[in-house]
């Protein structure tokens, strides 16, 4: 289990994104510790465009960025769900907003092959183990080792990325 941290920061920005599973905003955060261990925080906030565990997520985030703004958010709980050209005009007026985040350390590993025809990336790593002839990379979940053989690689790297996942959003005291 990772330590969730609390960090003083200010919402610097938002934009609208995409991704293969919906539409949201990109939210910024500018820790106000000048030593912490990164410059800025980005956070996807998911709206859908039907309701689900992570769109329910992303509007309470993108509503208590509002509320701790003072700025009123839209009567409807549902109004913001697949339009994040609204939710950017609402947090747009919040930029400057100094807050509160609970943050988790999250990381993960992937595993990249490079071969004649291509490339292969494997993700959610758990750990690689080499022998003579392949690599076995094992992925997390239980999830079925991947054999890389070494006869038709011509070059392998192992990447490991570190994010902080934001678990609440607060006012500032």
């Amino acid at each position: 289990m990772s330590a969730r941290r609390a960090v003083p920061a200010t919402f610097t920005d938002v934009e609208p994104a995409k991704t293969s599973e919906g539409v949201g905003v990109l939210l910024g955060f500018r820790p106000d510790n000048p030593r912490f261990e990164v410059d800025r925080i980005e956070y996807y906030a998911s709206l859908g465009p039907e309701l689900c565990v992570p769109a329910v997520d992303g509007l309470g985030k993108v509503k208590r960025i509002l509320r701790a703004a003072r700025l009123a958010a839209p009567g409807d709980d549902h109004a913001l769900l697949g339009e994040p050209g609204l939710a950017v005009d609402l947090l747009l007026r919040a930029v400057g907003t100094a807050l509160h985040l609970t943050l988790r350390p999250r990381s993960s590993i992937s595993f990249k092959a490079w071969f004649e025809d291509g490339v292969k990336t494997i993700d959610r790593v758990a750990e690689v183990v080499e022998s003579p002839d392949a690599y076995f990379v094992m992925r997390q979940g239980g999830r079925f080792p991947v054999r890389v053989s070494r006869s038709d690689l011509i070059r392998h790297q192992t990447e490991s990325h570190r994010w902080f996942e934001i678990t609440a959003i607060e006012r500032a005291p």
